[in-house]
């Protein structure tokens, strides 16, 4: 359900650009950190809500890389099936761990091979904008609890623009739930400080970390920056990307 809502997009052509340049970008930006991390000797590799992410597939990993992937089962169940219709072959060690990340999922993914001993890039794709103050919270704490010296996380937020669409569905009830939850995220995202001041929320949770807004890993690629991203416009989105060390 909430696929098909996003898949709707806006009715404003420029916003749903902007959102695909974005996305795009992003897309590029995890890709470099997650190979940057393998290829710097981290072997093992966790993506937390990992949707239908692809990457275990597309990126040519060194050899004895280990990834994870978490979502629910429900996710799963599709994703796989799509996956051995076409007769995708990963190309790294692939596990599939079906767990609720509202739920204890630490012992789920260690039960996996997961070794919280060795150093690991986590990656936290898209998910910050679900997630209330307290959950957010939760979830660093129980990453930081898996993660031994040298570990890596990247993650982020988008905003303004980036807001989530109303979601209806007249053969679905909890679609007026969702819609009100997500409703409430939005309105408290300006004020939490995990979104406004991610830095000092990563360095309390134990990383070292480097903020970068969007519109930098735009120009970064020689790609022009849209408008809602950029600085001089009113109301310009508080949107980051961030990438940090446990010491």
């Amino acid at each position: 359900m909430i696929a098909q809502a996003l898949a709707q997009g806006s009715g404003d052509e420029a916003i749903n650009q902007a959102r695909r340049d974005s996305v795009a970008i992003r897309t590029r930006f995890y890709d470099g950190y997650l190979l940057a991390a393998a290829f710097s000797g981290h072997r093992q590799a966790v993506l937390l809500a990992a949707g239908l992410d692809a990457r275990a597939f597309r990126l040519s990993s060194p050899e004895g890389v280990r990834l994870w992937e978490l979502d629910m089962p429900e996710l799963f169940a599709f994703k796989e099936r799509v996956l051995a219709d076409r007769c995708a072959t990963p190309g790294c060690e692939r596990t599939v761990v079906r767990a609720d990340l509202r739920q204890a999922w630490p012992p789920t993914l260690r039960e996996a091979g997961f070794n919280s001993d060795q150093p690991t890039a986590w990656l936290i794709e898209g998910l910050l904008m679900y997630l209330d103050e307290s959950e957010r919270d939760l979830l660093l704490d129980r990453v930081g609890a898996l993660s031994s010296a040298g570990s890596r996380i990247a993650l982020d937020h988008r905003s303004g623009f980036f807001s989530t669409p109303r979601i209806t569905s007249a053969d679905d009830p909890s679609g007026d739930s969702a819609a009100a939850r997500f409703a409430a995220l939005a309105a408290a995202a300006s004020s939490d400080p995990s979104l406004t001041a991610p830095e000092k929320r990563l360095n309390r949770h134990g990383w070292r970390a480097k903020v970068e807004p969007p519109a930098w890993i735009f120009a970064r690629h020689g790609r022009p920056v849209p408008v809602q991203l950029q600085a001089a416009a009113a109301g310009a989105a508080r949107s980051w990307i961030a990438t940090a060390e446990r010491p």
